[in-house]
């Protein structure tokens, strides 16, 4: 086998194999996720980076792409997820898997300066899970992945003067002001004016005596699956059905321009937000392992 960069005409095969992996709990990672050519594209896009420096695929004598791994970062981040070894079927069994890994892992702390990889794989991938512990990684928390695959109808939250709306960069102040009182990861201003604007996020949020009183933000680099990246509510309004209704509001304008499937990730113990997102739909797909190392 031979492991090389990452070439355009490498997308189908890659692709094909990519969806093949994600269709069973045995061999799903989280990374690759791909069902069409123009998603793999549109990551890396979205992430501003190129694949052609960030992807290494095997392939055979005669030309026929085996496996994949490599990489998904901010443009020079030191810290980066890490697509998982994935094999294609006919050529398992060979230790084509650890040598794309070890290839990746040489390839990022010796060309691209990684310094942290995170690995997400499927709970019930344990040869995955294997070939990534005893290559130095280690567990370090879990996720449910949730899906929903049609478009949400729930009520509308009976909360007198409420209004749902698009949110634009001029909204940025009182969006920021909720998110940080969500304690999600640090953003500035500017980052998130930059997020309002930006076509690859679809911010929905909720007016209630002319302020912000709930935001649901969208990741839509994907447009037929939509990501939920942040749902958040004040306080003092939680537990009313707001958060619920505000983001089948949201899904639903996505799934009117054409999106199929939503997705997100949370964590177990969230059983608050588990039970507001089995509310709107989601229903629990696949239970993810997170696990790190250092280069």
């Amino acid at each position: 086998m031979r492991v090389r960069p990452f070439r355009p005409d490498d997308a189908a095969a890659l692709v094909k194999l990519s969806a093949s992996c994600a269709r069973g709990e045995k061999d799903f990672v989280l990374n690759p996720l791909w069902e069409a050519e123009v998603e793999l594209f549109a990551e890396f896009e979205r992430n501003g980076i190129a694949p052609e420096e960030h992807l290494l695929v095997a392939d055979t004598e005669d030309g026929r792409v085996a496996g994949l791994a490599g990489f998904l970062r901010r443009p020079a981040a030191v810290a980066a997820g890490l697509y998982a070894p994935i094999v294609d079927r006919r050529e398992r069994g060979h230790g084509l898997g650890g040598e794309l890994l070890r290839a990746a892992l040489d390839h990022g702390r010796e060309k691209l300066g990684v310094k942290l990889v995170t690995a997400a794989i499927g709970a019930r991938n344990h040869a995955g899970y294997a070939l990534l512990a005893g290559t130095g990684f280690r567990p370090v928390r879990q996720h449910f992945l949730l899906r929903l695959d049609e478009r949400p109808a729930g009520p509308p939250p009976t909360l007198a003067g409420l209004s749902f709306q698009a949110a634009g960069p001029e909204d940025a102040p009182g969006v920021l002001e909720l998110y940080e009182a969500c304690g999600f990861e640090a953003r500035s201003l500017d980052a998130m004016r930059a997020i309002l604007a930006d076509p690859h996020h679809a911010t929905a949020i909720a007016f209630q005596a002319d302020r912000v009183v709930g935001f649901a933000e969208l990741e839509t680099h994907w447009p037929r699956r939509v990501w939920v990246a942040f749902v958040g509510v004040r306080n003092e309004l939680r537990d009313r059905g707001l958060g619920t209704a505000l983001l089948d509001w949201a899904l639903a304008r996505r799934f009117e321009a054409g999106a199929e499937v939503a997705l997100l990730l949370l964590s177990p113990a969230n059983r608050t937000a588990l039970r507001a997102y089995e509310k709107a739909g989601f229903r629990r797909h696949r239970v993810v392992d997170v696990l790190e190392r250092g280069l």
